[in-house]
């Protein structure tokens, strides 16, 4: 009997000490077509465009138990596209390792910006390919992702949470013989029906930083949002927009518009889920000017199709 709890012992310490590893990705697949400067193309095969809910992607994530409260994550993420089968390159997306603990989360590699998570904290298609207020405004100015990145997130408070990043001068390495660094920060509160955020990130070269401050209620039997939106620059405007859930079905219309450009960028969305994890959808995106928030041309663009996504 004495052996057998020993053993037990020695089995339940050597599971507890084992990082569980989970194997993930999401497949995406569109058929879309695209006005442009008054020439249309014919309906085409999308993999990781415009017109997708998302990227497709493969993804590997191991967390180990350290004990005392407190894990270890490693994450690691590759493109995919399933219209070719080829893989996009390694660094586009996660690769990090993270320490959490009752003293918040330590964050350390390339990751999704804490200002992508302000924005997608209220932001009504979940950063999907053809959001208009991700694509409008580039993620508050900064687009989605910082490679290099230290940050902490403090423990949720009633709903409220905060996270600040940094990169370093040598890390950003922003041009040649720059002595450059980034902050990237964020304040989200989630609870209930109101989700909340504002987020920030500036260059230390820069007179001034990119702000988007946004909010969505839900009403229950429908969601609204709103942003006010200031980028570096020329850049600044609004955001207005409202999902409407019907048993499997959710349809979403969202508009984005950046008033120092005179620019409006407009979605509308049609999803019907299958399942938990799959979902058929339909979106028609009008670009507006092209181009990004500190820079945009007269080109306009209307992408419109129907796909499907499946998140394994």
């Amino acid at each position: 009997m004495k052996k057998t709890l020993i053993a037990l012992a020695v089995l339940a310490a050597s599971t507890a000490s084992m990082a569980q590893v989970t194997l993930y990705g999401v497949a995406d697949l569109s058929l879309s077509a695209t006005d442009m400067a008054g020439a249309r193309s014919d309906a085409s095969m999308s993999g990781n465009g415009t017109l997708n809910d998302g990227n497709s992607r493969w993804g590997i994530r191991a967390v180990e138990d350290l004990g005392g409260g407190m894990k270890l994550t490693a994450q690691f993420e590759q493109n995919i596209n399933y219209e070719t089968g080829a893989t996009g390159t390694s660094d586009g997306r996660y690769a990090y390792m993270a320490l959490d603990g009752g003293f918040g989360r330590l964050k350390a590699g390339r990751t999704l910006s804490p200002s992508f998570f302000g924005v997608a904290t209220w932001e009504l298609t979940g950063a999907a390919n053809f959001t208009a207020v991700g694509n409008q405004f580039a993620f508050a100015g900064a687009g989605s992702r910082n490679s290099s990145e230290f940050s902490y997130t403090t423990p949720k408070m009633g709903g409220l949470s905060a996270t600040v990043g940094y990169v370093t001068e040598l890390d950003l390495a922003v041009a040649p013989n720059q002595n450059v660094s980034k902050v990237d920060a964020n304040v989200i509160y989630a609870a209930g029906p109101l989700a909340a955020a504002l987020s920030y990130n500036k260059l230390s070269n820069a007179s001034d930083g990119n702000y988007a401050l946004g909010a969505n209620y839900n009403f229950g039997s429908f969601i609204v949002a709103a942003s006010f939106q200031d980028a570096v620059g020329q850049s600044q405007g609004w955001s207005l927009g409202a999902s409407l859930p019907m048993g499997p079905w959710k349809f979403t219309v969202d508009v984005a518009q950046d008033t120092g450009y005179d620019d409006t960028n407009w979605l509308a969305y049609a999803g019907y889920s299958l399942s938990k994890r799959t979902t058929v959808y339909g979106a028609y995106y009008d670009d507006g000017k092209s181009g990004t928030a500190v820079k945009k041309t007269a080109v306009q663009s209307k992408t419109y199709g129907i796909g499907v996504r499946h998140n394994f």
